[in-house]
C-alpha cells in the first residue's frame, strides 16, 4: 500500500533513477553495438543494435556531410551517454544509501542526461530533422520525462 510517509518519496527517487540508469544503459549497449556493426567488427545481421548511426548519417547528410562528421557526432553521443550511465548509477547507489549529497548526485546525473536531450533537440531544428516522423517528437518527451524526475528531488 502506498503511503505519504518520508520513505515512500526516496523510494520513487530511487526508483526512477534505476529506470533512468537502466534506460540509459541499454540505448549504450545497442547504440554501441550499432557502432561496432558500421565499423564491419560485428557481423551486419547482429540483431542487438539500435540503428541510430545511420539515422545520424541521414540528419546531418541534409548538408551533404561526410560519413566521418556523422561518426564524430556519434562518438560523442555514446561517450555523453556512458558519462550519464554512470553518473545515474551512482546517483541512484547515492540515493538508496541515502548519503548527504545524495540530491546533488542526482542533479548532477540528470543535468547532463537533460542536456543530451536538449542537444538533440537543438540538433533537430538545425539539421531540420524535425520533419522525421516522431524523431523530434521523441526527443521533446524524453526531455520531459527526465525533468519530471529532477523535479522529484526538489529541495523541500
Amino acid at each position: 500500500m502506498w503511503t505519504n510517509s518520508p520513505h515512500s518519496g526516496k523510494t520513487i527517487q530511487a526508483v526512477l533513477l534505476l529506470f533512468w540508469a537502466l534506460y540509459f544503459s541499454l540505448v549504450l549497449c545497442s547504440n554501441s553495438t550499432d557502432a561496432l556493426k558500421a565499423l564491419g567488427l560485428l557481423p551486419a545481421n547482429w540483431v542487438f543494435a539500435s540503428g541510430n548511426f545511420a539515422l545520424v548519417q541521414k540528419v546531418v547528410g541534409i548538408y551533404h556531410s561526410p560519413v566521418w562528421l556523422a561518426g564524430l557526432f556519434y562518438t560523442g553521443v555514446l561517450v555523453w551517454q556512458a558519462v550519464g550511465a554512470v553518473l545515474l548509477w551512482s546517483a541512484f547507489a547515492a540515493t538508496v544509501q541515502q548519503t548527504s549529497q545524495y540530491q546533488a548526485t542526482a542533479y548532477r546525473a540528470l543535468t547532463v542526461t537533460i542536456s543530451l536531450w536538449a542537444a538533440f533537440i537543438l540538433a533537430d531544428e538545425f539539421f531540420l530533422a524535425y520533419e522525421m516522423s516522431g524523431l523530434s517528437a521523441t526527443h521533446f518527451s524524453l526531455l520531459i520525462a527526465e525533468i519530471g524526475t529532477l523535479l522529484v528531488f526538489r529541495k523541500n
